[in-house]
């Protein structure tokens, strides 16, 4: 019987031994995800600075961004305009020189 008490108490030793062991790796990983939760809570808040730093810029830039649209259909406007004025103009002389060609040659003739 003695040797199946020590054989026992050898077993419960060792079952003790085993769940201190996974008592201290709890304890570890639970202070390593803790660490990375705190980790990840950081950079969450340095990337809502960054992102409300971004927003701040975004909205400063927003009357310039809308005038630079506001010139931009201007420009077009008046390119169109432009380009029907260019139109016109080649019409015009190629017209006058028709006349002109025509003109002179019923001279000649």
């Amino acid at each position: 019987m003695p040797g199946k008490l020590d054989q026992i108490s050898r077993v419960i030793g060792s079952i003790e031994a085993s769940v201190r062991d996974l008592r201290d790796r709890a304890d570890e990983d639970r202070g390593i995800r803790e660490r990375w939760h705190a980790e990840s809570r950081a950079a969450i808040a340095a990337m809502t600075r960054k992102l409300d730093q971004h927003t701040a810029a975004v909205e400063t830039m927003r009357p310039a961004i809308a005038a630079l649209e506001l010139s931009r259909s201007k420009l077009a406007a008046w390119a169109s305009i432009g380009f029907v004025g260019v139109a016109v103009f080649g019409w015009i002389v190629e017209t006058s020189v028709k006349f002109a060609i025509a003109w002179i040659w019923s001279h000649l003739h």
